[in-house]
């Protein structure tokens, strides 16, 4: 990556505080009352909004009617404490009675922070205050979070990088914890967290217990006619949990065509929660039929629910050498408890399919601990750190951070300016102060006000490929090479369409008609919750500027694309690819819902995904920088001077490199025939040290030849105590005879005899009682040969005589017809092309010659692999070149690649219930 020249100078914008701090910190901690404030931390912010709204109820759950007494009780203790509770018996509803007996009072004055409702001047009256993870994490860096405070931490088995983070600051500060929880194995949380007691919930009644049955079927197969026909006569709702947006659509499609009289809808993470309402609210008649993928399944009490399909399918980042990939498995034991909760011992009559090739064994299941997400997120963690003025060693996080990864990270932050000196920089705090993720919180911080409106609408679509379906019609707002712009121009066409502007919560925010936005984004294929997303975003990123929001929004045409492409090229912020390659050499391919080509600069994020063999696979999404930005902000490395054994004519170059962002574009190599006065002091040491190497061609190395070795072979035969002459002594020396030269011709008549030099090192007399030492000795009336060395020893250096012996001689030789030296013997046998065999003792030796390979056959062996394996890809990258690629724009399509060979066996894993099962191929 490049390095960001003083970035602070092209900062202009006045950052506020993206999280909605409190505007008056030392108002806020002045106002904490006595018994600490209440802190409740939910995983998302419709989670904050349904906890406001339970803070307000007075209902008898099954959790109070059982065991409200333990609840306050415990509450009451000071102590930290755990819930763990099935779905639908009133952990969220338990927050109230908690807060009452912590505060001492029945008058909660609650409120909710987050990216919708901002803090105000009232916030610090709140004694009860409901924020999302990002704002927890932030109010820890800022100390607005007191060692006074209670962490009461809601749904805490939804894992993230965000939520762990804060759980390791709140045991930094000090905080007390009560964390309420679904079906998992507590013992990791209540050993973390320092819990004192634990309550454990189940509202299961064994007369309602369901009927599970495993299926070996695609949810589709499974969904035949007989199956449609039950649930149409015995009037059913159907739940079915799929692992993809895809799915959920395909299943729900295929139940409407096949069965119209089902009441069906859908829903997953690109559709609004209004399409549940009626379902959640018991409005909706049976029988219905909902597919939903697993992610927001179990903050969700669909009401009527009797059947649950479940497929056995996840996808989950997996951590592989600092890379999140997305990788396929089946789903664990906490995953199935959850979702067959829903009836499972709840429901008359219920039943629960399990989609799977494994053979579950349902009744033996038990909940395990949770999968957690920090261990890749190492660029957040460096922040953090780098803003509370820690180490990441000092914070004690839930997983071992990868090391590797982290201190890439944090070179990365200090190369773009962002950290020096394990803290924040004043551009730093500004990069961290926007409400987005840090490439695009630079891009907003060093962008000029002519694109603030694209580049806030941008840094709050995930991707092009997120927002939009598989069938989708873009014609009009593709911007050809940019997926970026692409995605604005449709936030900008559903603005045009349905938008307009308005106030949530207060706060000035685009806002859409909700007939009218679904309309549109049927026709174009486009998922309304990534709009509604972008109109959040882009209202915090308004706010965080101090600038009022625009009420109109123009389509990105060629003029956009080159202002953007142009600041992309000169900071590049996020990850380049160029040639489909990153700057160490690894395959990245273009995504196929891509409007960029494969060819050429590629800036944007990088997305791993492991294929069918478990191999990780790299594509991008992004926006293409031409050949002439990237010339235009490509920097010439400075001339470094080098030595050429090749060249007999001009030894000496100048090489200059031309550089952008960790990629060489050009390498530039001009002859050398008078040195530079800045440069002869190292022309004279490179020259030198090829003298000393016998690369340079030069009379003076072949005269002083025989008398160097004879030097060298002197202090082998000594063990040491003679000068050991090494190539930088030998260096040394002959650049104090190149004092005088400046130019290749007076390097060519320089006088370089040595001799005086090196008989004041070593005397001759002292050479001559060394070399009588003998140099053969015979053993079985054969000459075996002697060669002195020195190796390291714990007392210093000692001599040791190496026998290089015949393989035959070796195998049969023993210890009594060894010869008496004056230092110990070492065993050298040579073997041909298999290289040589080398031991300490003769034991040793005739274990080595045993050995089916050799050390240096194994080296081979290992390097040939190597080789195979890196022109395996050079003909995969020449093959690609050959096809094409995909087009440029918006119409092509990739050609077929070969199907790989396997490269590696499918994992096996022992799964609770004791079946062994093998990843499931992608459907």
């Amino acid at each position: 990556m490049g390095v960001i020249l003083a970035p602070c100078t092209a900062v202009t914008r006045s950052i506020r505080d993206r999280y909605g701090l409190p505007p008056d910190h030392d108002a806020f901690v002045r106002s904490e009352p006595s018994s600490g404030r209440v802190i409740v931390i939910a995983p998302t912010r419709a989670a904050c909004e349904t906890i406001e709204l339970a803070l307000g109820l007075h209902i008898e759950t099954f959790l109070e009617r059982h065991h409200g007494a333990r609840v306050r009780e415990l509450a009451r203790g000071g102590k930290g404490f755990g819930v763990v509770a099935g779905t639908g018996t009133g952990k969220t509803l338990a927050i109230r009675p908690i807060a009452e007996e912590i505060l001492k009072m029945t008058d909660l004055r609650v409120g909710v922070v987050n990216r919708e409702r901002e803090a105000t001047p009232e916030t610090p009256s709140w004694n009860v205050i409901i924020v999302t993870t990002g704002i927890a994490r932030r109010w820890f860096e800022d100390d607005d979070i007191l060692k006074t405070d209670t962490l009461v931490v809601d749904e805490i088995h939804q894992t993230s990088a965000e939520l762990e983070l804060c759980l390791a600051l709140g045991k930094r500060v000090g905080c007390r914890f009560i964390w309420l929880s679904a079906t998992v194995d507590p013992s990791f949380y209540r050993r973390y967290l320092d819990s004192a007691d634990l309550l454990e919930v189940e509202d299961f009644d064994e007369r309602k217990a369901a009927t599970v049955r495993v299926v070996n079927k695609e949810p589709l197969d499974f969904l035949d006619d007989k199956l449609l026909q039950q649930i149409v006569k015995q009037r059913r709702g159907v739940a079915m949990f799929v692992p993809t947006r895809r799915g959920v659509e395909a299943a729900a499609q295929h139940v409407q065509l096949n069965a119209p009289r089902v009441n069906t809808a859908f829903y997953h993470g690109g559709e609004p929660i209004r399409i549940l309402r009626p379902f959640l609210e018991g409005g909706e008649r049976k029988p219905y039929f909902l597919a939903m993928t697993a992610a927001g399944q179990s903050a969700l009490n669909v009401r009527g629910l009797d059947t649950v399909v479940i497929d056995d399918v996840r996808f989950y980042n997996e951590v592989d050498r600092g890379r999140n990939v997305l990788t396929q498995e089946h789903l664990g034991a906490n995953e199935i408890l959850q979702m067959a909760g829903r009836v499972h011992g709840r429901v008359e009559g219920g039943r629960v399919f399990i989609l799977s090739d494994r053979d579950i064994q349902f009744s033996q299941l038990r909940p395990t601990e949770p999968e957690f997400q920090l261990a890749g997120d190492s660029e957040r963690v460096a922040i953090t750190c780098a803003a509370l003025g820690v180490r990441a060693d000092e914070l004690e996080l839930p997983v071992p951070l990868d090391t590797l990864s982290y201190r890439r990270a944090l070179a990365l932050l200090e190369r773009r300016g962002i950290v020096e000196r394990g803290r924040l920089t004043r551009y730093g705090r500004d990069v961290e102060a926007m409400p987005v993720e840090r490439p695009w919180a630079e891009l907003l911080v060093l962008g000029g006000d002519e694109l603030l409106s694209y580049l806030a609408v941008m840094s709050a679509i995930e991707s092009l490929h997120r927002m939009t379906r598989e069938e989708r019609d873009l014609d009009g707002l593709i911007v050809p090479g940019s997926d970026h712009l692409t995605a604005y121009n449709v936030y900008a066409e559903a603005y045009g369409s349905a938008g307009r502007m308005g106030e949530v919560y207060g706060l000035p925010r685009h806002v859409f008609d909700e007939h009218a936005i679904d309309e549109w984004a049927e026709r174009r294929g486009v998922l309304v919750k990534a709009v509604e997303d972008a109109a959040l975003g882009m209202a915090s990123v308004y706010r965080a500027v101090g600038l009022p929001l625009p009420d109109r929004m123009p389509n990105a045409g060629e003029r956009e694309l080159r202002a953007f492409q142009t600041l992309l090229a000169e900071f590049m912020p996020f990850q380049l690819v160029l040639d489909e390659e990153t700057v160490s050499g690894e395959e990245v391919r273009v995504s196929k819902t891509s409007v960029c080509g494969s060819w050429g600069a590629i800036a944007g994020e990088i997305r791993y995904f492991a294929d069918k063999l478990g191999i990780p696979r790299g594509s991008i999404e992004g926006t293409q920088i031409p050949i002439d930005l990237v010339r235009r902000f490509a920097r010439s490395g400075d001339a470094e001077l080098a030595f050429d054994a090749e060249s007999k004519r001009s030894p000496l170059v100048l090489r200059r490199r031309v550089d952008y962002f960790g990629f060489d574009l050009e390498r530039m190599v001009e002859s050398v025939e008078v040195f530079p006065a800045e440069l002869r002091e190292r022309a004279r040491r490179l020259l030198a040290e090829a003298l000393a190497r016998e690369e340079a061609r030069h009379v003076g190395v072949k005269q002083n030849r025989r008398l160097v070795e004879a030097v060298r072979e002197t202090w082998r035969r000594s063990g040491g105590r003679t000068a050991s002459l090494s190539q930088a002594a030998l260096a040394a020396l002959y650049e104090s005879k190149l004092a005088r030269v400046e130019s290749l011709s007076d390097f060519r008549h320089a006088d370089l005899d040595l001799t005086a030099e090196l008989e004041a090192l070593v005397p001759a007399s002292v050479r001559n009682d060394y070399r009588r030492l003998p140099s053969r000795v015979t053993i079985r009336d054969r000459d075996v040969e002697i060669h002195y060395d020195v190796e390291d020893s714990p007392a210093g250096l000692r001599g040791i005589a190496r026998l290089r012996l015949p393989e035959k001689l070796a195998r049969t030789l023993s210890e009594a017809e060894l010869p008496t030296l004056d230092r110990p013997l070492r065993f050298l046998v040579t073997r041909g092309a298999r290289g040589a065999a080398r031991a300490e003792t003769l034991e040793a030796l005739h274990e080595e010659l045993d050995r089916p390979f050799t050390e240096e056959e194994l080296e081979q062996l290992n390097r040939a692999w190597e080789a195979r394996r890196e022109e395996r890809r050079a003909w995969r990258r020449q093959r690609r070149r050959h096809d094409g690629g995909k087009v440029d724009g918006e119409g092509g399509e990739r050609p077929r690649r070969r199907k790989q060979r396997p490269g590696r066996r499918e994992r096996a894993e022992q799964r609770p219930g004791g079946e062994h099962r093998r990843r499931p191929r992608p459907r």
